[in-house]
């Protein structure tokens, strides 16, 4: 058999160096044995042992998060429970926006204004009962005034009640994989059963950005006036800090002052929450140095292509030969700054690959090593069908595979 694998770094001038290994007796051990001992000069997105110290941040948990990798590069207390109080409304909006992307509902719906959601305590954005409310406005009306009411009446509106919309909440943190997270409201009024954890909230966060990026612009507007009343978006960060543009305030007595927040510098956008600040002034400034200390020390490179060829493995059974094998979307990389370690990535295909293959289906991961430890596991795919082969095909490869020692 013959296998070629190509990897292309995209940053030595997409320079593509291509292994070639063939012989009738190699097996797939030791073809993936030389593989992996291919090396790059690539800086790592590690979450842990930097050459500089990570900042003290006053605050009981918190985390940064780069967007495009998911590579957390600072935290503390990351996986504590604690109550999220407002940036629940993450959450809600997330679903909200979910509801817009299905046709399930419309920004120019109007949604009726019941007594619960009248009577909400805590930050309003004033709807008053009976009235009939744009969708839009509520949204609005959530995302810069943090609104408990526009929340139960969206929430109404779609699930026809708080409760079960709670539900979808929850179902929501199972697909998700926030496995920290639980909801019993929409809002983040406390509650014992109500808690998320830092780790939980950036990851949210970071799919509310990726997953609806129109929708997502809404959260840098500063101000909003509705029922003749003008209120300022609560998220500070937006006026004092250049690169925010997002994301959500939270406070209650219990909670202490929360932040998930988001900046974007170039090609590096990161997410940040913080729980348990004791002033609404400590939390802006907390952020901000977690910001500076991000955009300072780390950069984020593509490192893959979507639908780039990095492996082309022999297909069993297939009106092809080989099969191409790649990733279904761009591979970014988390990289210090200045720094020149050198990462080991290792391909782990499945064992034999038996056509019929589909596109996008999974061929196993490509590992990514530091110091004998996995920083990064991506997923690799078939990158399009090969059907299954006819007689003389299936027949060749069945005296061919006698001969190959497994």
């Amino acid at each position: 058999i013959k296998i070629i694998f190509a990897f292309n770094n995209l940053d030595s001038n997409d320079t593509i160096q291509k292994i070639i290994f063939s012989g009738d007796h190699m097996s797939k051990f030791k073809i993936l044995f030389l593989i992996s001992l291919i090396f790059f000069s690539l800086s790592i997105k590690a979450e842990k042992n930097y050459p500089f110290s990570i900042p003290n941040i006053g605050a009981s948990s918190f985390a940064l998060m780069d967007v495009k990798t998911g590579s957390i590069v600072a935290g503390k207390n990351i996986d504590k429970r604690v109550e999220p109080a407002s940036i629940t409304k993450i959450a809600t909006l997330y679903l909200v926006f979910k509801a817009l992307n299905s046709k399930y509902i419309s920004e120019n719906d109007y949604a009726v204004v019941s007594k619960k959601a009248w009577r909400m305590p805590g930050s309003r954005m004033f709807v008053e009962v009976g009235k009939r409310v744009l969708v839009r406005d509520l949204i609005t009306g959530v995302i810069v005034q943090s609104g408990n009411d526009a929340s139960i009446v969206l929430a109404e509106h779609i699930a026809g009640g708080e409760e079960f919309f709670v539900t979808m909440l929850n179902k929501l943190a199972i697909d998700l994989e926030l496995t920290n997270t639980n909801f019993t409201n929409v809002t983040g009024m406390p509650n014992d059963n109500h808690y998320t954890s830092a780790r939980d909230v950036v990851v949210l966060s970071q799919r509310l950005i990726e997953d609806f990026p129109e929708q997502y612009k809404k959260f840098s507007q500063k101000d909003f006036r509705y029922n003749n009343i003008s209120q300022r978006n609560r998220n500070r960060l937006l006026t004092t800090y250049d690169y925010a543009d997002g994301i959500k305030t939270g406070h209650t007595k219990s909670a202490g002052y929360c932040l998930a927040a988001s900046a974007k510098f170039d090609n590096t956008r990161f997410v940040s929450a913080i729980f348990g600040a004791d002033s609404s002034r400590e939390r802006f400034k907390y952020t901000k140095t977690l910001f500076k200390f991000g955009f300072r020390n780390f950069i984020t490179k593509k490192y893959f292509n979507k639908n780039q060829i990095i492996a082309r493995e022999r297909m069993w059974n297939g009106e092809d030969k080989y099969i191409d094998i790649g990733f279904n979307k761009d591979i970014y990389l988390t990289l210090l700054k200045y720094d020149d370690s050198e990462v080991t990535p290792k391909v782990n295909l499945i064992s034999k690959i038996v056509a019929p293959i589909k596109k996008n289906q999974n061929l196993g991961t490509v590992d990514f090593y530091k110091a004998g430890e996995i920083i990064s596991s991506e997923k690799i795919y078939s990158l399009r069908d090969v059907n299954e082969g006819g007689f003389l095909r299936k027949t060749y490869d069945f005296v061919a595979e006698f001969f190959i020692e497994e």
